[in-house]
């Protein structure tokens, strides 16, 4: 299936399994490759993924899509962090 392909043709986030998140703005958040929410209210949520927990701190926080594929997060975002697995 990856035959013929360069290095660099696919990206390291999907080889590994990493998480892809692009902050729109400061009101969307589009998190890619996650492992399942952790926890979630309208001031934090807390996404598994292969690097650790990610926390999404803000206000008026929702989702407006959340599939195997990614989730959309909506609302007021103020903070993205990670806290290591273990």
């Amino acid at each position: 299936m990856l035959k013929g392909l360069k290095q660099g043709d696919v990206p390291q986030e999907l080889i590994f399994g990493w998480p892809r998140s692009v902050l729109v703005g400061d009101e969307k958040l589009i998190v890619e490759q996650h492992q399942g929410i952790y926890t979630c209210s309208d001031r934090e949520i807390i996404l598994r993924t292969s690097c650790g927990l990610l926390v999404i701190a803000g206000e008026n926080l929702s989702l407006s899509r959340y599939d195997r594929d990614g989730m959309v997060v909506l609302g007021k975002i103020e903070k993205l962090s990670y806290r290591p697995k273990g």
